[in-house]
């Protein structure tokens, strides 16, 4: 089973969001290996320490995992939902487990971003953090659908 590691940074205040988000976590973990980690928000008030204290957590968790990285950001790469389950696919076949990063609401870092194997974005829209993470979780079951041939995705 393939293993997914997902940084998200700041816990989800929306409910329904969040029953969307746990929906879709046991879905998936009928598939795939997934641990979501919930990274705290800084509660520094500037912008730019909040920004820096955030992703020098990731970095921190970046430094003990291996896999390959890809950070979602509205500067990434545009797949498409066949796309993204290939790339899925083709690391699973390679036994790589893959890690991905969701920023808080100022985003990532440049450096957080430099460790990126692959730096994609969900839409050409920004969207708030914690709608990105459902949407992404729907997008990881979507993947691993396409692969299996179920009809979800058509």
């Amino acid at each position: 089973m393939q293993k997914i590691t997902i940084f998200a940074v700041g816990s989800i205040k929306k409910s329904w969001i969040n029953e969307g988000c746990l929906d879709y976590m046991s879905r998936i973990r009928h598939e795939y290996s997934c641990d979501l980690i919930e990274l705290p928000a800084s509660k520094q008030k500037d912008p730019t320490k909040q920004l820096q204290e955030e992703s020098q957590t990731i970095l921190n968790r970046l430094a003990k995992m291996k896999g390959l990285v890809f950070v979602l950001d509205e500067r990434g790469e545009a797949l498409s939902s066949e796309a993204c389950s290939q790339v899925m696919s083709e690391a699973a076949d390679r036994g790589d487990p893959l890690i991905f990063i969701i920023g808080g609401a100022y985003g990532l870092s440049d450096e957080v971003r430099r460790k990126a194997d692959r730096t994609i974005k969900l839409s050409d829209m920004t969207l708030p953090h914690e709608l990105c993470r459902i949407v992404f979780l729907e997008q990881l079951y979507r993947a691993r659908q396409i692969v299996k041939g179920t009809g979800y995705h058509h």
